[in-house]
């Protein structure tokens, strides 16, 4: 199983990064990879969204199920998808009264040895290439 960490503090509050991230329709706008997202079904607490990412002409797409508690955290579970496991979290927890941190959590594995090896070492550059494009993404909204 693969895990991936990643935790940088952002001059925002909790709430703007938790709907950086929970805007998952606006990814391929900043996304480096991320090709085409949506939302399938949105309540309250969760919703069913998909990412479609690319890179060096591997194409993959995913379902995840988003629950969230906002603005503090977003658990992913897998829906669908060319794993036989992912589960990730988002937390955002206020610092100080101008500064959040974020931390992102993913474990996968893919559920062929063929994408294991192949597709392993893009999706790891993927997802954290991901995270910090949250960074710039939110200088853009909330400075510019």
């Amino acid at each position: 199983m693969t895990k991936i960490n990643y935790s940088v503090t952002e001059p925002f509050s909790t709430k703007q990064l938790f709907d950086l991230v929970n805007d998952i329709e606006a990814y391929p706008l900043f996304v480096p990879n991320c090709v085409k997202s949506g939302i399938l079904e949105q309540q309250s607490t969760y919703m069913i969204a998909f990412l479609e990412v690319e890179k060096l002409g591997f194409r993959k797409r995913f379902i995840t199920k988003n629950t969230f508690n906002e603005p503090n955290n977003i658990s992913l579970s897998l829906v669908d998808g060319p794993f036989k496991y992912l589960r990730g979290y988002w937390h955002f927890t206020q610092v100080d009264p101008l500064n959040s941190r974020i931390n992102f959590e993913l474990q996968y594995k893919f559920n062929s040895k063929l994408l294991e090896i192949a597709f392993t070492p893009m999706f790891r550059e993927i997802m954290t290439d991901m995270v910090k494009a949250f960074s710039q993404r939110a200088k853009q909204v909330y400075y510019d």
